[in-house]
């Protein structure tokens, strides 16, 4: 990405680094059993906080899951109300990632808390937000995978999980880190038949999906404050984003608007050497 940042002073670059590495030891450390070496879901999760229509499964899922992923933390400079915004509207966050890069995938709201979508190569979803606050994010979704000409095809549960944190530098920058964990359960009767095949497959998909998850939100952050002019235009021309969050998305990105931001739209490009896409201005 093609922007003049400041560099980093000394004591903010070690604490940044200090904040990277506890984040990476606190990533890595055993999930929290129950007795019986099961997971303890409210250990992991507020769970008294989630409707009593979806606290079940959500345990089910999480003490006995087929699958099991806690992303790498990413640290992050980005306004909180914009991160924020891009977080619990994902229609949004999707609409400015296809306005970039051709992508197949669709979401679209089925509720005040609920999406249905599809990532245009079998698989389709259901997600509903279960908690939305600035600490912690949860959803739970239903999903369905057909594998292409005729292979398997799995239904699932998971629970997603993104914890975020913030704070402001000496100068007043404000930062954000956060993480994304996910707990998968296949419920497909013939998950046992293809398992031995299908499970380092679906490991790898699963580990390359949540740590880009975190990623692509945190990128789409600063995008947003990089070229507001771009974001609103793209919030504009979403009539699937209701009105008033589309206008509340709109006076967000004004009021926090930088000097020196960039007019026109930033350019993907993709670099196969990169975990990620190379952002450039045009």
């Amino acid at each position: 990405m093609t922007r003049k940042d400041s560099g980093a002073t000394g004591p903010t670059r070690r604490r940044l680094l200090g904040g990277m590495v506890s984040a990476w030891v606190s990533a890595h450390l055993p999930v929290a059993r129950a007795a019986g070496g099961r997971t303890d879901p409210a250990v992991i999760l507020p769970l008294h906080q989630i409707v009593p229509a979806y606290q079940g499964q959500v345990a089910e899922v999480i003490q006995s899951p087929s699958f099991h992923r806690r992303g790498a933390p990413d640290t992050f400079p980005a306004n909180p109300r914009i991160y924020l915004k891009l977080v619990n509207e994902p229609v949004l966050t999707l609409a400015l990632w296809k306005d970039l890069a051709a992508s197949p995938a669709e979401l679209h709201p089925i509720g005040p808390d609920s999406y249905a979508g599809s990532d245009g190569v079998g698989t389709t979803a259901v997600w509903h937000y279960l908690i939305r606050s600035p600490q912690i994010h949860v959803l739970f979704c239903n999903m369905q995978y057909a594998a292409p000409k005729g292979g398997p095809r799995l239904e699932g549960r998971l629970v997603l999980i993104v914890r975020s944190s913030y704070w402001k530098e000496q100068t007043g920058e404000p930062w954000i880190r956060h993480e994304v964990e996910v707990f998968a359960k296949v419920d497909s009767r013939g998950w046992r038949a293809v398992a031995a095949t299908l499970r380092p497959i679906v490991e790898r998909v699963l580990r390359e999906q949540v740590d880009e998850a975190g990623l692509f939100v945190s990128l789409m952050a600063r995008l947003v404050e990089i070229y507001p002019d771009w974001a609103t235009a793209v919030a504009r021309a979403q009539p699937e984003l209701p009105a008033s969050s589309r206008r509340e998305f709109i006076e967000i990105v004004a009021e926090t608007r930088r000097p020196g931001a960039l007019g026109g739209r930033p350019i993907v490009r993709n670099d196969p050497g990169a975990r990620r896409a190379a952002v450039i201005s045009r």
